[in-house]
């Protein structure tokens, strides 16, 4: 009964703003009270571009709620009990390592005092992070990872703000059984890091579950390596149907462009982050065309699968980076952003125990005009993933367009 309530709450406040009406004028927030929203994320090397993006997310929504611009926060400041705060982000580099991880996660929490931390982008720094600092500090932890090591049972203060390559796979297969009914042997290579080596066996298994014929282990590539010749030339010897390709983007690109250079014209499925950074890389749109991606938007294609909301969000991202695009990451990190900051103000306080308790159960509607739900008790050992729709998403003509959604659940 909480649970549902929660959810009728929110999405009527976001009715508002899908209605067009709402806040039309921005103020700052002049409370006395500070409440820091950490993250660290990788913010130098290969990953930085995805690190730095997905930190924009996080900071955008912290500036709607200090401004009273977004819809479920029309005044400004966080109010929480009647006492107001001026939300304010921290971050630090975490290099995309378990080392780095660890060292921003203590920075964080013992000395700026930090008690959510929202955002963070790869297994490794999350795994290092949680283990010894956040989980046994009561410090509420919002994480990318993907590996099965982030989100677990006797993590009680983790959370896992995105789809992995579990529920990205059964939402393209199951388009794919329809649409790519002729691809029945795949190719994969896997990031040989904790995020890869976690995630690949719940992708290869899925792939398996739709029929299809896949190697017991990819073509393991290191983190930081750019030569990835003689690894495609055994994927490509293997005579699939399609290759899948799961890196950061520069790598990603780099897969990409060498494949093409090695004469594979045949399909490709990525995660593509950051489309123009993949383009630029790869070496022009025509490369990258028909690649398949596990991210991608498109604003321009409208209804259904661009709402409103998705919009606003998009154009103050611009006006806020120098006209830098939105991707879909940093877009689910504004989404966690706001979830996290609405419990707080339903909990009513600040104590990340108390919170964490409201949030664990809480439902919000997100921009994409769909309702959150946690899963992951049976897979995961907790209700610790937030389940979402997933898009299908291809290179056209230089544009990653959606062209399919699905919603997957996290038994």
């Amino acid at each position: 009964m909480y649970k549902k309530w929660l959810g009728i709450t929110l999405t009527s406040a976001l009715s508002v703003v899908l209605l067009g009406v709402g806040p039309v004028s921005a103020e700052t927030c002049n409370a006395k009270d500070e409440l820091i929203i950490g993250d660290h994320q990788p913010l130098s090397g290969a990953s930085a571009a995805s690190g730095t993006a997905n930190n924009r997310g996080n900071k955008l929504a912290l500036k709607h709620y200090n401004e009273g611009t977004h819809p479920f926060n029309p005044e400004p400041c966080l109010n929480v009990a009647g006492k107001k705060y001026k939300l304010t982000s921290r971050v630090y580099d975490n290099k995309y390592t378990g080392e780095g991880g660890l060292a921003a996660c203590k920075k964080l929490v013992f000395d700026d005092g930090v008690k959510f931390i929202v955002g963070t982008m790869g297994s490794g720094p999350s795994i290092t992070c949680a283990d010894a600092v956040t989980e046994p500090n009561n410090v509420i932890f919002v994480t990318t990872g993907w590996s099965t090591k982030v989100v677990h049972e006797g993590r009680d203060y983790t959370y896992r703000l995105i789809p992995t390559g579990r529920e990205f796979g059964q939402a393209f297969w199951a388009w794919a059984q329809d649409k790519l009914s002729h691809i029945k042997k795949i190719g994969y290579t896997g990031r040989n890091d904790d995020a890869g080596r976690g995630s690949i066996p719940f992708m290869r298994d899925t792939m398996r579950s739709y029929g299809l014929e896949v190697p017991d282990e990819p073509e393991w590539l290191d983190v930081g390596q750019t030569d990835y010749y003689p690894q495609l030339s055994r994927v490509i010897a293997q005579k699939p149907d399609l290759i899948n390709i799961v890196n950061n983007p520069v790598e990603e690109a780099l897969q990409i462009k060498q494949l093409r250079e090695l004469g594979w014209d045949g399909p490709i499925r990525a995660i593509c982050q950051m489309p123009e950074e993949i383009m630029q890389t790869a070496g022009g749109k025509e490369v990258v065309e028909g690649v398949y991606c596990l991210y991608g938007l498109d604003f321009d294609q409208g209804p259904p699968h661009i709402t409103p909301e998705m919009v606003r969000i998009r154009k103050s991202y611009q006006a806020e980076y120098g006209g830098e695009d939105l991707q879909l990451q940093p877009l689910n990190v504004y989404d966690a952003t706001v979830g996290l900051l609405e419990a707080i103000k339903m909990a009513g306080t600040i104590d990340p125990v108390e919170v964490n308790k409201v949030f664990q159960n809480f439902n919000w509607k997100l921009s994409n005009g769909a309702m959150t739900s946690w899963g992951g008790k049976e897979t995961l050992g907790r209700d610790g993933q937030l389940e979402q729709p997933v898009t299908v998403s291809q290179f056209k003509n230089g544009i990653v367009q959606v062209v399919g959604s699905v919603r997957i659940e996290v038994p």
